[in-house]
């Protein structure tokens, strides 16, 4: 009875998003929370995705005129509710199966809540992401330390390797992370983007929360 209750609801207060210059005003999908309250997202699904990720899109309250944010193209995200709280997983993929393998994995989560009419942000990092063993991390410094030079996606995955073994802990790692600009070519275009993402995610890492 309870599912038909909330479709039933989702129904009748069937929402669109606000016009902007980012998404269309049709609402895709629409999040339920347990206080009443209903997020409507505006925006582009993953067709591909299980579960379903979603990328370019808008969140809105319903019956609100303004959106709560804008996620970019560059981003990928899984959306679940739990309890009174809408949660945004934002995905990344890096080297953190068995063997180095790349999967998409979890690096922040981003909970959406209300404190009364005011909608309350809270941004976290997974730092339960899988860390890299002392065997793992060797490995990963030796083959930055005999990687030839010039530049190509093998040594991207170097660098995003490096960052595993800094975020486990690894001084040299570090060390290596950030001599990675310089040590193979001129970063530009999609390698530069792609370096200055990882930077980026690492002084995230560092703060302190």
């Amino acid at each position: 009875m309870t599912l038909t209750f909330i479709y039933g609801q989702t129904k009748r207060t069937s929402c669109d998003c606000p016009k902007t210059e980012f998404a269309g005003t049709k609402a895709d999908t629409t999040f339920q929370l347990s206080n009443g309250k209903t997020i409507v997202l505006c925006g582009y699904k993953n067709p591909d995705s299980k579960p379903t990720t979603f990328s370019e899109f808008i969140l809105s309250v319903c019956g609100q005129d303004t959106i709560i944010d804008f996620w970019g193209a560059v981003l990928t995200c899984r959306l679940k509710v739990k309890k009174d709280t809408l949660l945004v997983d934002e995905l990344q993929n890096l080297p953190t199966g068995k063997s180095f393998k790349f999967q998409e994995t979890v690096w922040t989560t981003e909970k959406i809540y209300f404190s009364g009419q005011k909608t309350i942000r809270k941004l976290v990092i997974n730092r339960q992401i899988r860390k890299y063993n002392q065997n793992e991390i060797q490995s990963v410094l030796k083959t930055y330390e005999t990687a030839k030079l010039g530049l190509d996606d093998s040594k991207m995955e170097i660098a995003n390797k490096l960052f595993i073994a800094t975020i486990s802990g690894d001084k040299k790692a570090r060390l290596y992370f950030k001599e990675f600009k310089n040590k193979f070519g001129t970063l530009d275009g999609a390698f530069a983007e792609e370096y200055s993402d990882l930077t980026a995610m690492l002084e995230l890492w560092d703060k302190k929360e």
